[in-house]
């Protein structure tokens, strides 16, 4: 009796352990985005719950608007002049999905664009429709028309140099939002809103006039050249 006791002792403790490391490893997570915000003069705030309404689309969509915890709000310095970045964890039905970083664009989509890695999710959004593989993702677009000129080989090449980690990427109104893992470190996030800058740029020159549009860096492949089709599951059989 006393060694069955004391096994589920030893059990219990090392359960305990487990909770205590991780709940240390997410404040200290916590603090290192305090000082990530700090050290930036950027915005920390603990939570707020309007913030992810303003968007519908991605996950958005998926699971409901939720609270933005532990949000970052700065401003970064590009080329094109500063521009407005959000990072937070996304709340929905009570627990962590997943980290959203959000960047501003200069122009606002009448529609939506979302570039999606195979391994993630289809949408469930029946006002979505597949338009083609751009790239090593999915576009998935709200207005195939709108959106397909928007697809040059400035956005193929910004949208592959954001990592396979980072499932969905997708652009509405005036955003380029992604979500990224919940244990992403504040380097991986300052590079990641880097890369979204790059998305956002690439984007805000398509849906300017002119011929710099239609110049192509290093001569990059055409975005329905780049994959190949037996690298994609089938659609239609839903796997």
């Amino acid at each position: 009796m006393w060694f069955i006791i004391a096994g589920i002792a030893f059990v219990l403790g090392l359960v305990l352990l487990r909770i205590s490391a991780r709940s240390v490893g997410g404040g200290g997570q916590l603090r290192d985005r305090r000082r990530w915000a700090a050290l930036k003069e950027w915005e920390y705030a603990d939570n707020d719950p309007v913030l992810p309404s303003r968007w519908r689309y991605g996950t958005i969509h998926q699971g409901g608007p939720g609270v933005a915890r532990n949000l970052v709000t700065g401003s970064l310095s590009t080329e094109e002049g500063r521009r407005l970045a959000y990072v937070f964890d996304h709340e929905q039905a009570g627990r962590l999905t997943s980290t959203i970083a959000a960047v501003q664009r200069r122009l606002p989509l009448s529609g939506a664009l979302e570039l999606r890695m195979p391994s993630a999710p289809l949408p469930d959004d029946a006002g979505l429709d597949l338009l083609e593989p751009v790239g090593q993702r999915y576009a998935f677009v709200s207005d195939p028309a709108l959106i397909r000129p928007m697809i040059t080989p400035r956005l193929v090449m910004a949208a592959d140099s954001i990592g396979e980690e980072i499932e969905l990427l997708w652009a509405e109104d005036a955003w380029v939002l992604c979500t990224a893992p919940l244990d992403y470190s504040p380097e991986q996030l300052q590079d990641l809103l880097d890369q979204l800058v790059e998305v956002a740029s690439a984007l805000d020159a398509s849906a300017r006039p002119g011929p710099a549009l239609r110049s192509a860096p290093n001569s990059a492949p055409e975005p329905s050249q780049e994959p190949k089709a037996a690298d994609w599951p089938d659609l239609d059989s839903g796997s």
